[in-house]
């Protein structure tokens, strides 16, 4: 008997340590892996491509999923900043840096200027030339942003449509000017055909500048509404040229008026 109860009881010990570590540890991280499927969608193994495929231990499945998953959030929050058609970056990503940004400015007493960016009748260019055409066209134009705009502080994103921004930071009426200027005719030197255009026979843009004074509190809207302005000038002169002004109130005013 006591030989019987010596055989029995190593067994039962093995019995209620495979029972504890399977309840308290692996179902726990089976359960685990299991929500981060759910959440990742990759539920289906097959939906997952095969590097992500999950081999070994509890514990490394589950640190493989927890990475798959930190890499396809990462890439949600870049495609939430990006314009998908030009790859610039978008409205939020504008704001999102200016947070931090404008304020710097402003305790360092660095002027910022901003430049609005518009495609001289671009809407006869798509009625012309087709969607597909337009499409092409601001990508084009994308690239010449990029290649004029070249500083890691620099921020050039699309607006929406054909209107284009860019913010300087550190950059003063003179510079911003000068850029605005060469982007202007590295643009009409591509030479992208525009029959329909009245300016010329090639695409061209309108650019109006806004320039702060160094140090003075302004916000987003104040620059955007002083650009804004800059450029409906451009189009009542004859498009195809830069107009600079000074940030002020009165600017977002008058360009809400116009609106």
């Amino acid at each position: 008997m006591s030989t019987l109860l010596l055989l029995i009881m190593p067994a039962s010990v093995v019995v209620i340590a495979w029972w504890s570590l399977e309840h308290r540890y692996r179902r726990p991280l089976r359960q685990m892996i299991a929500r981060i499927d759910t959440l990742d969608g990759g539920s289906n193994p097959e939906r997952l491509p095969p590097s992500q495929t999950m081999h070994g231990s509890l514990a490394d499945r589950l640190a493989q999923r927890v990475d798959h998953l930190c890499a396809a959030n990462c890439e949600l929050q870049e495609q939430a900043i990006k314009d998908p058609l030009t790859g610039l970056g978008n409205r939020r990503l504008l704001e999102q840096r200016l947070d931090i940004a404008l304020p710097l400015s402003r305790r360092w007493l660095h002027a910022v200027s901003a430049l609005v960016i518009d495609v001289d009748h671009f809407k006869e260019y798509n009625d012309l030339y087709g969607h597909q055409a337009g499409d092409e066209c601001l990508v084009e134009i994308a690239n010449v942003l990029r290649d004029t705009f070249r500083r890691e502080t620099d921020i050039v994103v699309r607006l929406g449509g054909e209107e284009f921004l860019v913010v300087l930071l550190d950059a003063d009426e003179e510079e911003a000017v000068r850029l605005a200027e060469a982007m202007r005719g590295m643009l009409q030197a591509v030479g992208i055909e525009h029959e329909a255009s009245s300016v010329t026979d090639v695409v061209t843009v309108s650019i109006g500048v806004a320039v702060t004074r160094s140090g003075e509190p302004v916000s987003l809207d104040d620059i955007i509404a002083t650009a804004d302005a800059g450029l409906y000038e451009c189009k009542e002169t004859g498009r195809n040229r830069v107009i600079s002004r000074t940030v002020t109130r009165t600017d977002r005013e008058e360009t809400s008026a116009m609106a």
